[in-house]
């Protein structure tokens, strides 16, 4: 296979046109023609050489005005020109330049010139190339660096603040410095949600890597409405109690309702929880759980400021909060939609958010 560099060269003589494909090709390079400028940007919409050779004054469409087409389109503006003209006026030349020729050859000139200014413009945009493809090598692994500072200080700080939550108040309740029985619970049930809290954090890295690995669980099992799914949802909105919001679920079904269930459950609860985080103080969160034709339906509905239609597959992205560092307001390592996503995508379903008249509204299918 020809790795070597594609020239095209564009003329309306067909000797020159003959004798300088055949000169190009036994120095190496592949060459495709055109006989005039609209052949010219025709050929280079489906070719993409590497360099334009051009002459200039041609029928129908001259190499200035078939090089300003081309500069253009964002995809082919960079391709590299060499324009072949008669023309010595310095006009002539320096409206060359401005039209963005990378190089100027007056008629008549000798064949090892061109060859060698060829090979000079060639090289100067190979080595431009790799400069920038470094830069952005360097400026990739920065941004990863970055995104991995934010991801392990995001992850310490999941650890480590519900871990002291758990220890401090049973350190308090089993050293015996709280006499109040009432209080007593309250630490306790301080400890058991954080203890919840660290649960969650667990699952989802067990599930990320079950992502990863292809291995997410499709066996369905009869799901318990009330007590595998309402209750732990219960329990998460314990943690949102100073904002006081008011949870609603509706549960439209005749039947039993069948679904991985520990990874349907999981699923759910990112997105209600997502939900009570960016809701407002006193706001409502509703959960409507349908079976229709198509299979089964999830809606959680808020009444928070939404999501703009141009991030709506942004956030699904994993670790997307990271983006905010350290800035960002909310716990969480930011894989909520990305696992919830996963789940109902490996059985054949979606997530997805849709169009609300106010709030956020995400939509979740399970097909039977």
């Amino acid at each position: 296979m020809n790795n070597s560099p594609t020239i095209l060269i564009v003329d309306d003589d067909p000797a020159i046109l003959m004798g300088l494909t055949v000169k190009i090709k036994r120095h190496g390079y592949q060459v495709i023609t055109a006989k005039d400028g609209n052949e010219g940007v025709q050929q280079v919409k489906e070719n993409k050489p590497d360099l334009v050779l051009s002459d200039v004054m041609m029928p129908f469409l001259d190499g200035f005005e078939m090089r300003r087409i081309i500069r253009q389109d964002k995809r082919l503006a960079s391709i590299p020109f060499i324009f072949l003209t008669a023309r010595t006026e310095i006009q002539d030349r320096l409206r060359g330049f401005k039209e963005g020729a990378d190089d100027y050859i007056v008629k008549p000139f000798e064949i090892k010139e061109l060859l060698a200014r060829i090979d000079a413009v060639l090289q100067r945009v190979a080595l431009e190339q790799a400069y920038g493809r470094e830069q952005m090598r360097e400026q990739a692994q920065k941004e990863m660096e970055q995104l991995k500072y934010e991801i392990l200080q995001n992850f310490h700080h999941e650890l480590r603040t519900p871990l002291t939550n758990i220890l401090l108040p049973l350190e308090l309740v089993v050293s015996e410095k709280v006499d109040d029985p009432e209080e007593q619970i309250r630490f306790i049930r301080m400890a058991l949600s954080n203890v919840n809290r660290l649960d969650s954090l667990t699952t989802d890295l067990i599930l990320l890597s079950n992502i990863d690995q292809g291995n997410l669980n499709r066996v369905r099992q009869p799901l318990d409405i009330e007590t595998q799914l309402l209750s732990p949802i219960r329990k998460c909105l314990e943690r949102y109690q100073t904002k006081k919001l008011d949870f609603i679920s509706e549960i439209v079904s005749q039947g039993e309702i069948f679904v991985p269930r520990r990874e349907f459950t999981h699923a759910v609860l990112h997105l209600v929880d997502n939900a009570f985080k960016f809701s407002p103080d006193k706001g409502k969160v509703k959960l409507t759980i349908k079976i229709l034709e198509e299979g089964l339906s999830v809606t959680v509905q808020d009444d928070g400021s939404g999501i703009p239609p141009e991030l709506r597959e942004k956030v699904f992205e994993r670790f997307y909060q990271m983006s905010q560092g350290s800035t960002r307001k909310n716990e969480g390592l930011g894989v909520g939609l990305t696992i919830a996503r996963a789940i109902f995508e490996a059985n054949g379903g979606y997530v997805k958010f849709i169009d609300s008249s106010h709030g956020c509204c995400v939509q979740a299918m399970l097909p039977d």
